[in-house]
Order: C-alpha cells, then structure tokens, then sequence
C-alpha cells in the first residue's frame, strides 16, 4: 500500500522513502510470510552493510577511512562506537565459552593466587570496570595525536574519530585472537598459546602505528613520522603508567607496598 502521507510521521512523500524519517513508502499489511521473512529472519540474521564495510576499512586502512569520515563521506561507515560495543561483547563471550570448553575438557583454569587485599581489589576493580579501561584508548590517544600531528589541522574531536576507528581495529585483532585461541583445546602443545599470546599484542602495536601513517603520512617526511609515532607510543605509556599509580595508591590508601594484577584475566 502506498500512501500519499507518510504512515509514520504525515510528511508529503514525494519519493520511495519519507525524506521526514526515512521510511519507506509502501507499507504493505502484515502478512504470516512478511512477518516470518522480512521482521522476525530479516531483523535477526541480517548484518548491516555498514557494519562490515566499516569493520574492513577499520582493519586495512583506519587512517585513510577516518579522513575519508572527516571529510563528510560517512554514509556507508557504520558507528564505529557502537560498532566496538559489539566487538567488546563478542570478546566478552567468546573468553567465557572458551573457559566453558576447557573446564569441560578437565581444565581446572586455575586463578592466578593474588598476595594481598590491595591485589584482589585492583584486580576485581579492572575486570568490573574493563569496558571503560578498554575505551580510555579513544580520549587518550586522541589528545597525545592532537599534539603531536598539528600540521592536519584537525581539531580534537577529529582526533577521537581516528582513535575510535583505531580502537576498532584493536578490538578486531582482539577477537581473531580469541578465536584462534580455540585452537590449543585441540593440541596439549603450548606452542600454539604462546603464539597467540605474544603475537596478537604484537600485531595490535604494529596496526597502532600503520594506523597513524595511513593517516599522517602525507603531511610530514618518513622520518618525522618515525619520531612522532615513537614519541606517541611513549607518551601513551606514560598515561597509563600515571593512571595505574593513581589507581593502585587509591587502593592502597598511597602506601603502596607490592601489588599484583592481571589485566582483564
């Protein structure tokens, strides 16, 4: 059925689609099959373009992706935010069922044993509080990036674009890594762990810093891009350091003394 007013909103519609809110003009009944096909299968197995697109782009060409963003094509990116919530979740689950297999195969997945009160506490505090940790990539870099690349011009908020689409990677890499991990339920070699384990944050610093000359590369020599991506990782190191004192002397009530902790795990 095709209306002469949207059915939503009343606007005039002159097109296949409301130019009001966007929907679409022919609103047929609901039916048995359009309801089965279109709103129940459709809504629940259907990807958005959107989401892969901007996904592939995040992981082979994050800088240039978020220039092209910058500049006002951003009709086929997906929320890259929203978009790194998914992602965050998917890694979420995917170490739970990891866990859930191996207790299942006679792993006892043993608990690192922490030393002290202070210990359990941080411990307990980043697991509770890991999306936010996770996140704090976004403001940080873009503040260290604002710095250090001044001849683009852009402004901050542009630089939380270039870490949001950054970060997307970094999750990305994370969840292969998660998923290539199901492989060591297959094999009693450590080989394979250790693999994982050294060569995903291997490959997370190295995107990191592809990421910023992608992005940067035209507007300064090799050279220069060199020392600022080396001075940015140790700027960024030095945040974090500065926060994980903060974190731990509040924790301790700033006495400090020995402290163990493992990140998200």
């Amino acid at each position: 059925m095709t209306a002469k007013h949207c059915l939503n909103c009343d606007k005039a519609l002159v097109d296949s689609y409301c130019s009001g809110c966007g929907q679409k003009a022919d609103t047929r009944r609901i039916s048995f099959k359009n309801f089965l096909f279109n709103d129940v299968l459709h809504g629940t197995f259907s990807i958005e373009r959107g989401m892969l697109f901007t996904a592939k782009q995040a992981l082979l060409r994050p800088g240039t992706a978020s220039r092209e963003y910058i500049s006002g094509k951003r009709k086929r990116y997906y929320n890259m935010f929203l978009l790194g919530l998914f992602l965050f979740g998917l890694i979420l689950f995917l170490r739970h069922f990891y866990a859930e297999l191996a207790i299942a195969q006679g792993d006892t997945m043993d608990t690192p044993t922490l030393p002290n009160e202070a210990s359990r506490h941080l411990n307990a505090l980043i697991a509770e509080k890991s999306k936010l940790i996770v996140f704090l990539f976004v403001p940080l870099a873009a503040l260290t990036s604002f710095a250090l690349f001044r001849r683009k011009r852009w402004n901050l908020s542009e630089h939380f674009i270039l870490s949001g689409m950054l970060l997307l990677g970094m999750l990305l890499l994370s969840a292969c890594g998660h998923l290539l991990f199901y492989l060591t339920l297959f094999t009693d070699s450590d080989v394979v762990s250790n693999i994982i384990d050294f060569g995903t944050p291997a490959m997370v610093v190295v995107y990191i810093g592809y990421g910023y000359f992608n992005a940067f590369s035209a507007d300064y020599n090799r050279l220069g891009m060199l020392y600022r991506v080396l001075l940015l990782f140790v700027l960024l190191c030095m945040q974090v350091y500065i926060l994980l004192l903060i974190l731990i002397g509040f924790i301790t009530d700033w006495e400090f003394g020995t402290v163990t902790f493992s990140p998200f795990g």
